[in-house]
């Protein structure tokens, strides 16, 4: 896909809203601090605002270049390739993780006689329609519905507020501070620091000045709604009630009386969780194509997505095991993606223009 490809800041600003939303739709973040989720939350949030900024300000020294580019200009060719490469194994691991989530989701809720490589197969083969048509294409379904999914959550929280408990809320930082903060650092990794994906999206953005106001207007936007979302679960449910269920806006939903909101739920989730596997498996082929020096990305599509179908089948045993890797092994898993990587590449880029600011004054 060649950079002659541009989208609008508007356009930028509602892929980051809809990715960062993506599947905590379904799965709630920093629910391991059970009733202070909400404050391992801020906390989570706090530090992915901080961690974009690192990822703005690394494509602001190099404008213009994707990640992939990047790599090679601050590494040099192999060192910045077998980087790259890793990155997009990264990219394709976060695509079939979203994707094992719609499978479960959709099993566990709506079809439980479906076969999982049916569902695995049709939610791939709809991305990667949008994948082959490009980044235009799937900012221009974002536009369409992510406005639907905001209005969505905000009038579930509207018609649940009867059911809501401050005393749901308490005691406050019952157990200290240490499940506040292993939650929060939970938070950072999902959804905030997955936004690293966006460092090769960065560079077709036709405005490349309003890249700030949309970042931020995204996180506020974003971060604003999952914050609420985090609020209403947790004073219906309770702190135990949200760490226990599998998917807890689902059982919180069914408090309201005469309205089934199940549907809806689902379709939300298929929104901003499609949007966020967009990004990742589009990403993906744009790197391969950079890599490969091919000016197509559209010929990576069907190879990537047999590969993303595959991996989505055998990556967890059971929806008990995805939910265990979420909390306990993907924080963990994401350092070197989405913090220690970043940070070294922008400390490289530091030094390489101090070196050239020195050779040139001297």
């Amino acid at each position: 896909m060649g950079k002659q490809v541009q989208i609008s800041p508007y356009q930028f600003t509602i892929l980051l809203i809809g990715f960062i939303i993506g599947s905590t739709v379904i799965i709630i973040p920093g629910v391991q601090a059970k009733q202070d989720a909400w404050l391992a939350y801020i906390l989570g949030w706090m530090g992915g605002f901080l961690l974009f900024s690192i990822y703005l300000v690394l494509y602001q020294r190099h404008p213009g270049k994707t990640l992939v580019e990047i790599h090679q200009i601050l590494l040099g060719k192999w060192l910045g390739n077998t980087l790259s490469i890793l990155y997009i194994w990264y990219f394709l691991h976060l695509g079939t993780l979203v994707l094992r989530n719609f499978t479960e989701y959709t099993i566990t809720i709506s079809l439980p006689e479906t076969p999982m490589w049916f569902m695995a197969v049709l939610s791939t083969s709809i991305v990667a329609y949008s994948v082959k048509s490009g980044l235009e294409v799937t900012s221009r379904m974002g536009e369409l519905v992510v406005p639907f999914t905001l209005a969505f959550n905000l009038g579930v929280t509207l018609l649940l507020t009867p059911h809501m408990e401050l005393n749901n809320l308490l005691p406050f930082l019952e157990n200290g501070m240490t499940p506040v903060l292993e939650a929060s650092f939970s938070v950072l990794t999902f959804p905030f620091g997955e936004t690293v994906v966006f460092l090769m999206i960065f560079p077709y953005v036709n405005e490349g000045k309003a890249l700030k106001k949309s970042f931020v207007t995204a996180f506020l936007l974003a971060g604003a709604l999952l914050l609420l979302a985090n609020f209403r679960e947790v004073m219906v449910l309770g702190g135990s009630g949200i760490e226990r269920k599998v998917f807890p806006p689902h059982l919180t939903t069914k408090r309201i009386p005469n309205l089934n909101l199940d549907p809806l739920i689902g379709v939300v989730f298929y929104i901003t969780g499609g949007i966020k596997m967009c990004v990742c498996y589009l990403v993906a082929a744009m790197g391969l194509a950079q890599l490969t020096k091919s000016n197509d990305h559209r010929v990576f599509v069907y190879p990537i997505g047999v590969v993303i179908i595959g991996s989505s089948m055998w990556i967890y045993t059971n929806i008990a095991e995805m939910l265990r890797w979420a909390i306990a092994v993907w924080p963990y898993y994401s350092i070197p993606f989405q913090i220690m990587i970043p940070i070294l590449l922008l400390v490289i880029s530091f030094i390489k223009q101090m070196k050239k600011t020195t050779k040139s004054s001297s």
